[in-house]
């Protein structure tokens, strides 16, 4: 089974989550698509893409193309990350457990991989959005089930509906690719994955030192 994680400047919270994988789910074989520009990720055992120089994704040509985006705290990063995931589809097109670097699990996830399912995990909205509320499959922790999705032309990135690349664009990650599954009427798994994880929040682009929370949870990758 493979897991992947995309990775920004994190490097104690990502090599973290690659540890409590090891705990948890050692047979899982770990993929961390890399678009750091400051602290790029370095693991032994673990598959890395690449991306520091946008030579596998130049976000910064893509971005040019929407002048009248919006950037967030996190500088596109839902853009960014949306468009790192879509391009895992191609990398592990057998389907995969995608993690977001700033988690640690509590216990295995292999469970998650169901072949009969489009996708696993949680579905909500944005709670805090005041705009339009569309539920989204929470990235977290989420089973993607490439080669189901591959048969029905779904993708996890669409520039039309991603968050703030124009104005007035609510979609966040997750979000279109549900969309899409829906649409093809095609089954998902619901799964509460706050059983399954503990979650830093917002990672990589937060201003605070996640030693403390690490510290807290070194039972869950030690």
């Amino acid at each position: 089974m493979d897991i992947a994680i995309v990775h920004y400047n994190t490097p104690e919270l990502t090599q973290a989550l690659v540890r409590s994988v090891r705990k948890f789910s050692p047979s899982c074989a770990v993929t961390v698509f890399d678009n750091s520009d400051a602290r790029p990720f370095r693991m032994e055992g673990v598959t890395v893409i690449d991306n520091t120089a946008g030579q596998i994704i130049d976000f910064a040509g893509f971005l040019s193309q929407y002048p009248d985006g919006i950037p967030t705290a996190s500088k596109f990063g839902s853009v960014k990350h949306t468009m790192s995931v879509d391009r895992l589809f191609d990398i592990l097109p057998g389907g995969f457990i995608l993690l977001d670097s700033d988690i640690l699990l509590t216990q295995d996830v292999t469970c998650f991989a169901d072949a009969g399912a489009a996708w696993a995990g949680t579905v909500r909205a944005n709670r805090w959005v005041k705009q339009e509320k569309i539920p989204r499959l929470l990235p977290m922790l989420c089973w993607l089930n490439v080669p189901l999705c591959r048969k029905h032309g779904i993708r996890y990135f669409d520039s039309e509906r991603s968050w703030q690349l124009r104005p007035g664009m609510y979609w966040d990650t997750g979000a279109s690719f549900l969309a899409d599954c829906d649409r093809a009427q095609l089954r998902g798994k619901s799964v509460n994955i706050d059983r399954y994880m503990v979650h830093y929040g917002h990672g990589s682009w937060s201003k605070t030192d996640p030693v403390d929370w690490l510290r807290e949870n070194k039972q869950f990758y030690l």
